[in-house]
């Protein structure tokens, strides 16, 4: 299998070690702002890590069914991840380049799991990396509905 990913645990372990990542990414960020709106989005989005973290790791039959379930049901793509400009993490950036910078952390790792989940040679390993690909479509089309709600056309970075 390429990758080096030779068993299901070590794609657990994997996808488990870029959740505690981004929930590092996040805390950073929430610890250095002092932006009443800022904080607590970088709290939240820290915290909704740790909540996939702990769906790993708990991971067994009976959520196997769930994951196939999340394959299953693609979300709409509205494509404002991807037509939006690159932003810098910054504690003091604005709240909508905070919600550019993870609808876009979300998009990039839906991305790694969907590619991971095309090259993998089992197909047991193959569908693990699509329904991790499928929840974090989810969370990046949550955010972009929140950008898209608050700010609509407006203010939108798009990339050329």
């Amino acid at each position: 299998m390429e990758q080096g990913f030779q068993t299901f645990a070590q794609v657990i372990d994997f996808a488990v070690a870029r959740e505690e990542e981004s929930h590092a990414f996040y805390t950073d960020l929430a610890s250095k702002t002092d932006d009443p709106f800022l904080k607590p989005l970088f709290t939240d989005f820290a915290r909704e890590e740790l909540k996939h973290r702990q769906m790993l790791l708990e991971l067994d039959a009976s959520r196997w069914d769930k994951m196939l379930e999340k394959i299953l049901s693609r979300q709409k793509d509205l494509g404002i991840a991807r037509n939006m400009e690159k932003v810098a993490p910054d504690p003091q950036m604005p709240f909508g380049d905070a919600l550019i910078l993870a609808m876009k952390r979300e998009d990039k790792a839906c991305e790694l799991y969907s590619f991971l989940a095309q090259i993998c040679e089992d197909d047991d390993l193959s569908i693990l990396f699509l329904g991790l690909a499928r929840e974090e479509e989810q969370h990046r089309t949550k955010i972009e509905k929140t950008y898209q709600s608050l700010f609509g056309g407006r203010g939108l970075k798009v990339e050329s």
